[in-house]
């Protein structure tokens, strides 16, 4: 057992420790790990309302007249329904700050370009984006969006191709016209 120890991590170790050193796979990790508390407070409701006895999920149901299990299932569809939006907002701005570049304003800016790109459905009642894009089935283009956001906007920033303030200017006003040129562009 010992040899096979020894063996794993003189071989496996140096690519594990290469792979786990990749700035995109570090914002994947980092910008999932920002939606975690969404996905606990969803998996807790969703077990309470799903405890899989017969007569558990009879009671809730019958609880003021199934309003509670309706809140409890509304909090869950709530806390995974916009985990793509996280994922879209943490993954740029793990990406930026890996670069050294403002994370909040690349994070803003690839949620509007998932935005963008997420399916919008047209119909008698009006538009609007379906809620299983916003959630699981969002996390993909969220990935992909939040990582190629994020280093066009750092490819911007780094080479200063950016509206400049003077020195009067609060920070936060100056950050924010230092992302219109990368943002328009993304």
């Amino acid at each position: 057992m010992k040899k096979i120890e020894a063996w794993m991590e003189k071989s496996l170790m140096p690519i594990a420790v290469k792979i786990g050193n990749v700035k995109g796979l570090i914002a994947i990790r980092d910008g999932i790990a920002l939606a975690m508390p969404l996905i606990i407070i969803g998996s807790i409701f969703l077990i309470i309302s799903s405890f899989p006895i017969a007569g558990w999920t009879d009671w809730l149901a019958g609880l003021y007249d199934g309003r509670l299990l309706a809140m409890f299932n509304h909090v869950v569809n709530s806390s995974f329904g916009i985990m793509g939006l996280i994922a879209a907002f943490g993954i740029a701005s793990g990406m930026a700050k890996q670069y050294n570049v403002d994370g909040a304003s690349a994070g803003v800016i690839s949620i509007s370009a998932w935005l963008i790109l997420t399916p919008n459905v047209i119909a008698d009642a009006g538009e609007g984006i379906p809620v299983k894009f916003m959630g699981s089935q969002g996390i993909f283009i969220a990935i992909v969006v939040g990582l190629i956001s994020a280093w066009i906007f750092q490819y911007f920033v780094r080479r200063n191709i950016v509206i400049k303030m003077p020195e009067s200017v609060p920070p936060a006003v100056s950050r924010s016209f230092a992302a219109l040129i990368p943002g328009t562009v993304i």
